[in-house]
């Protein structure tokens, strides 16, 4: 008798298959029958599962954001008790951690991050939530006397750039030919997101 298959595996793999396609893939590019190829499943058992794109690629912000958001306030509270400069560059250095164990998250946020497909992309108002959440749990931790707008700047800012290193390293790393999967590119991200944000970090930290 053929052994059943767990339906919370085969929903793992789906959603495991569907992070690598959606990476690679906008969400209007992106079909099913992609994500089916990727996972070695039939069409219509993706289908069983999650019965349109929309519902898988909501099933996947999802799970990035958890992912992420649970990742950010680890490494909050990991460097709550430490020096402002010694606890940023921690920081930075766990969200680069992350990236490498997860390297189809910021990926998929930059494919999929766009105020002209709000409407059109399910699970986007999920993804800008949970940004804007770690946006509160960094400026929260900062401690920061500057002003609102003068903390928004310095953490969108922040989280921009870090996106954009981290979700496209073929690009980044091209205009510096360096290897986008060696040591020396993510040492460089650490470095240059630590010389950038942290001299703007103690005039926001002597503000007010």
């Amino acid at each position: 008798m053929k052994k059943k298959k767990d339906p919370k595996k085969t929903r793992k793999a789906i959603l495991d298959a569907a992070c690598l396609v959606f990476a690679k893939n906008s969400y209007t590019a992106a079909s099913i029958r992609m994500i089916a190829r990727e996972a070695g499943f039939p069409h219509a058992l993706i289908r069983y599962y999650y019965p349109t794109k929309a519902d898988l690629f909501d099933g996947v912000a999802e799970l990035i954001c958890k992912n992420l958001h649970n990742t950010c306030e680890k490494a909050v509270m990991e460097v709550s008790h430490m020096e402002r400069v010694q606890g940023f560059s921690l920081y930075v250095q766990r969200l680069i951690d992350f990236s490498q164990k997860n390297p189809w998250v910021f990926r998929i946020l930059l494919l999929n991050l766009s105020v002209e497909t709000i409407e059109t992309v399910p699970g986007q108002a999920r993804i800008i939530e949970t940004v804007e959440t770690i946006r509160e749990i960094l400026s929260k931790s900062l401690h920061l006397k500057a002003s609102h707008e003068e903390i928004c700047r310095f953490t969108d800012s922040f989280n921009a750039l870090a996106f954009y290193y981290l979700g496209t390293p073929t690009s980044a790393a091209w205009l510096l030919h360096i290897d986008p999967d060696s040591e020396a590119y993510t040492q460089w991200i650490h470095k240059t997101l630590v010389d950038i944000f942290i001299p703007t970090l103690e005039d926001l930290f002597q503000a007010g």
